[in-house]
């Protein structure tokens, strides 16, 4: 049991070193779509939950919306359409790590977001 647990636990020691010390992918910001309870204008309401998988500081974050609509109102500062059939999270503003953005949409289709680009904030100490 205890060769089981130091296995584990390297494994996921290796696994923050190689990602601590690598760049920041697209892969890094994980999107999570999951279905709420409720419906709007007896349409499906769902939850889409934006995730900074890294280290540093992610800002300008877009992802792919081609064809997106809701029935419900979405706060155009946490996500808003900007053309070319792209959206941005958080109005541009910086999502900090392991920190995570958050908005309702209320549609009959789950929508699959891609994210498609961002800048990267790391400061070194």
């Amino acid at each position: 049991m205890a060769s089981m647990f130091e296995s584990l636990l390297t494994i996921i020691l290796f696994t923050l070193l190689v990602k601590g010390h690598g760049q920041c992918q697209l892969k890094d910001l994980t999107v999570f779509t999951s279905q709420t309870p409720r419906q709007i204008q007896g349409v499906q309401e769902w939850q889409v939950m934006f995730v900074n998988n890294y280290k540093c500081t992610l800002k300008g974050v877009t992802v792919s919306c081609k064809g997106f609509h809701s029935v419900e109102n979405v706060d155009p500062n946490v996500f808003a359409p900007i053309g070319n059939d792209k959206c941005i999270v958080n109005g541009g503003q910086p999502i900090e790590p392991f920190a995570s953005v958050m908005f309702l949409y209320a549609d009959p289709q789950h929508f699959v977001f891609e994210p498609v680009s961002h800048d990267m904030v790391c400061v070194s100490t």
